[in-house]
């Protein structure tokens, strides 16, 4: 059975806003980054071998999914995948 993909309020929030500010300058490629940002999300359910383990703490694991110059930052619990955040760059250069 395969497991379940769920958007926390907080991603939703980013894309809505990410969208936003692209919006002002082009509807089109606001919707598109969008469209890319959920195929990503949804590619989880069906590879999600291509996502970078960012952390391991107490035996959660956070990853990032990449999505155009965005990535989808989750945790995979069992075999749903929460998508906790979406951020800008390469969270492993931001962390340095």
């Amino acid at each position: 059975m395969a497991g379940e993909l769920i958007w926390s309020r907080t991603a939703l929030d980013d894309i809505e806003a990410i969208a936003a500010w692209i919006a002002r300058d082009s509807n089109i490629h606001a919707c598109a980054l969008v469209e890319r940002m959920l195929e990503s999300g949804e590619a989880l359910l069906q590879t999600p071998s291509t996502a970078r383990l960012l952390l391991e703490l107490d035996g959660t694991r956070i990853f990032a999914q990449p999505a155009g110059a965005f990535h989808l930052i989750y945790e995979r619990q069992g075999e749903d995948f929460h998508v906790l955040a979406i951020i800008h760059g390469d969270p492993v250069e931001q962390s340095r």
